[in-house]
């Protein structure tokens, strides 16, 4: 669909390294990788390296962005990955070799990725070696069998597309006067997690093809425990969700100006 492939070229980290970007903007997305790396680090050490293992392992950041958060992410799957095949092989140096591919939407800034790649390991030895894959984690990306981690962090929240119906003017799920689900209407809400459910659902069936025997995914996303009271239509809603509520003023002061 026209919103599908248009959002796939739009939609992605501000680049650059100026103080718009999100390289200077990240501190947030810091603050959850730090709080999660107990868990990754776990996660990593429940792979079954004996299984689907060639001479060299494979790892994937899907929705990668740029800065130092993919960095720290990767660099952390690599130590914990050393760290374990060193102990397989009775404390000694480990030869095995490691591959990271940096995924992300063909609008996010590669340039800028590998740029502050080269930087990072300038006179030092490389622990891994690197390389980027453009398109959509809602897709195939590699062939089947290949991957043996696969870390996406904070990147599922981002829809495939936005979900027809909310465009339908005089539907019921017509997301009218509103960019955000922030005070929307129940069917709205809906229409977002019936797109949000299928998005998963096909993520999950591509990484399933493309994950070996015994290897890992480790998904960090933001959620709401089940059972919960909805945010929509929460008298408080703008003081406990500022940023949605801002972000959705900001977007109506652009429609505007138009």
């Amino acid at each position: 669909m026209e919103s599908s492939r248009s959002l796939e070229h739009v939609l992605s980290m501000q680049g650059g390294e100026d103080d718009a970007s999100y390289v200077k903007n990240c501190y947030g997305p810091a603050a959850r990788l730090a709080l999660s790396k107990p868990m990754l680090t776990t996660a990593i050490n429940s792979i079954k390296l004996t299984e689907g293992c060639s001479s060299h392992l494979k790892i994937a950041d899907l929705g990668c962005a740029i800065g130092d958060n993919t960095f720290s992410t990767v660099e952390t799957v690599v130590e914990v990955l050393g760290k374990k095949l060193a102990v397989i092989d009775g404390g000694t140096e480990p030869e095995m070799e490691f591959e990271v591919f940096f995924s992300d939407l063909s609008s996010n800034d590669f340039n800028a990725l590998f740029r502050s790649l080269d930087e990072k390991v300038n006179g030092s030895s490389r622990k891994y070696f690197a390389a980027g894959v453009p398109g959509s984690f809602y897709k195939r990306l590699f062939p089947k069998g290949e991957l043996h981690v696969v870390v996406t962090m904070s990147a599922l929240q981002w829809l495939s597309q936005v979900p027809e119906k909310v465009m339908e003017k005089g539907s019921k799920s017509w997301n009218k006067g509103g960019v955000w689900i922030e005070g929307a209407e129940k069917e709205v809400v809906e229409a977002y997690a019936e797109q949000a459910d299928k998005d998963l659902v096909e993520f999950l069936k591509c990484r399933k093809e493309e994950i070996v025997v015994g290897g890992v995914l480790f998904m960090l996303m933001g959620g709401r425990p089940s059972g919960s009271v909805n945010q929509i239509g929460d008298p408080d809603s703008s003081l406990k969700h500022p940023f949605t509520t801002l972000m959705d003023q900001a977007w109506q002061d652009l429609v505007d100006e138009v």
